[in-house]
């Protein structure tokens, strides 16, 4: 009976644990569940949409300046490969369609909206809402994510008060 009674204060002492890190982890990592849905049109990065298809892409830009060889990717049983115009804006297809779009610097290319690398932070509550999720790491580095009706999210990392990178992603 005695060891009973100690696995049982052992096993609640455990739970406890437990649900004082989930607790924790929450301040860090918090997922709202009231969020602002964003509309398709709304997620785009330099006129480029998830589920354009290559020519689309090509007749706005042109020859990527850079593009990898294609490759399996093991995830997705598919092939894809990267253009990069510039040295900040990719644009990532798996098979013919934009899967993955993501600018990391200062250079014109803006959501519908008009928010761009180098805004401040508070444009994209501003212009958006609140995200579905927020992250703010150790380091300082904050995230937002937002999302559309079909699951396309956008994400926007923003250091020092200033967003340094957006990035779209067909599904998470």
């Amino acid at each position: 009976m005695r060891m009973m009674g100690k696995r049982i204060v052992g096993l609640v002492a455990v739970l406890v644990l437990a649900f004082s890190a989930v607790t924790m982890a929450a301040g860090a990592n918090q997922i709202n569940r009231d969020d602002h849905v964003l509309q398709y049109n709304e997620i785009a990065l330099g006129g480029i949409m998830v589920g354009m298809k290559r020519a689309q892409v090509e007749a706005i830009y042109g020859a990527p300046t850079e593009r990898t060889e294609p490759a399996k990717s093991a995830a997705l049983d598919e092939m894809m490969d990267r253009y990069t115009y510039g040295t900040s804006f990719q644009v990532t297809f798996v098979g013919d369609t934009v899967m993955y779009i993501n600018t990391s610097a200062h250079n014109g290319i803006a959501t519908p909206a008009g928010v761009t690398v180098g805004d401040p932070a508070d444009k994209i509550t501003r212009t958006y809402g609140k995200p579905q999720r927020y992250t703010r790491y150790e380091s300082g580095e904050e995230s937002f994510v937002y999302r559309d009706p079909y699951d396309i999210h956008i994400g926007f990392s923003v250091e020092k008060g200033r967003i340094t990178r957006i990035g779209i992603v067909g599904y998470e």
